[in-house]
């Protein structure tokens, strides 16, 4: 039984680890954005952005922009990835937070090639 009661605890706390991203997909970038500080107070003020092309999963309609915060610990990491996937010419696996978009963007959780 104590067996059972764990392999239930993992499955669950699998469940809800998934319930917190939403994964783009394999994704062409069809622009990469780095924002300064702006003066007009916009969301995406001190931030980069990636505008995702062909290959986004229906999940991610709604989305126009995947973002992460030029304070972010993975900023600069991330950044480089998707300067290297838009100067080749490659595909970027994207995944955002699954939290309400805020000026058509999601905070990116994660990317790979």
């Amino acid at each position: 039984m104590k067996y059972v009661l764990t392999a239930a605890m993992i499955a669950a706390s699998g469940l809800v680890q998934s319930a917190e991203t939403i994964d783009c997909g394999e994704v062409d970038l069809k622009t990469v954005y780095v924002q300064a500080d702006r003066g007009d107070g916009s969301f995406h003020a001190n931030k980069m952005l990636i505008l995702m092309g062909a290959g986004k999963n229906a999940a991610c309609n709604d989305i126009t922009f995947a973002y992460l915060e030029n304070n972010d610990d993975a900023y600069d990491s991330t950044l480089s990835m998707a300067i290297s996937a838009y100067m080749a010419g490659k595909k970027l696996r994207v995944v955002v937070e699954d939290a309400p978009a805020q000026a058509d963007a999601k905070r990116i959780a994660w990317i790979n090639f």
